[in-house]
């Protein structure tokens, strides 16, 4: 999978060559162009880009736009390489779970393309969007992260954090064990050192809450 990081350093290389050698930059462009015109001709020849560069005369690219318009190729570059790792589609209440906002806010993002991805359309509603996890989310910062990055660090997340309700039958377990220690003075080993082994005692309620006891005891040891 390609990551976040992978673009972000071979973009700060390429324009760090770039402004070093133009020539350089020159052949750069001329390679991608020509690699992405074979490629997805559609989608380079549809890029807000394509316009403002003569088809033919590639020579005499500017040197100050130079670096911003091999970025928009490497831009367009990942977003294919992006596309050709068989993306999953998530709805916008899925993707709300994930970043923890509403879906209004999504839907904001979209339309602001703070949330965007090459195939989506410029429309007021986003209700029954289908977001593919090559999107990229864009931070206030102007960060950029790919969305399957989102999801996969949502996912480890919850993995490793305890069902809600095994917490809260833990703590009903524990609330019943200090129920038993106030009732008989005392931890379970103390109790039995005092009133003695409750498999052998001729007191019926000592060994029917002896046997609660360390029931509770093993359910929140998680032993079974």
């Amino acid at each position: 999978m390609i990551t976040s990081e992978d673009r972000r350093l071979v973009e700060e290389e390429v324009v760090r060559d770039v402004q070093d050698n133009p020539q350089f930059g020159i052949a750069a462009f001329k390679l991608l162009y020509n690699l992405l015109s074979r490629i997805s001709p559609a989608q380079l020849h549809e890029s807000p880009f394509a316009q403002s560069i003569p088809f033919h005369d590639k020579d005499t690219i500017l040197q100050e736009d130079l670096s911003k318009e091999i970025v928009k190729l490497l831009d367009l570059a990942f977003q294919f390489a992006s596309e050709q790792d068989k993306p999953l589609y998530y709805s916008t209440g899925q993707i709300s779970t994930y970043f923890g906002v509403s879906i209004t806010t999504i839907n904001n993002w979209l339309r602001e393309k703070r949330l965007s991805y090459p195939s989506m359309d410029n429309k007021p509603s986003f209700k029954q969007a289908r977001i593919p996890d090559t999107a990229i989310y864009k931070a206030p910062n102007g960060n950029e992260t790919i969305l399957r990055e989102i999801i996969a660090e949502y996912n480890c997340r919850k993995a490793s954090e305890p069902v809600y309700q095994d917490v809260e039958r833990v703590k009903e377990l524990v609330k019943t064990m200090m129920v038993f220690e106030g009732n008989y003075g005392g931890t379970y080993e103390e109790v039995v050192v005092r009133l003695g082994d409750p498999a052998l005692s001729t007191d019926w309620k000592w060994s029917r809450d002896a046997e609660e006891w360390r029931y509770l005891m093993r359910e929140i040891s998680g032993e079974r």
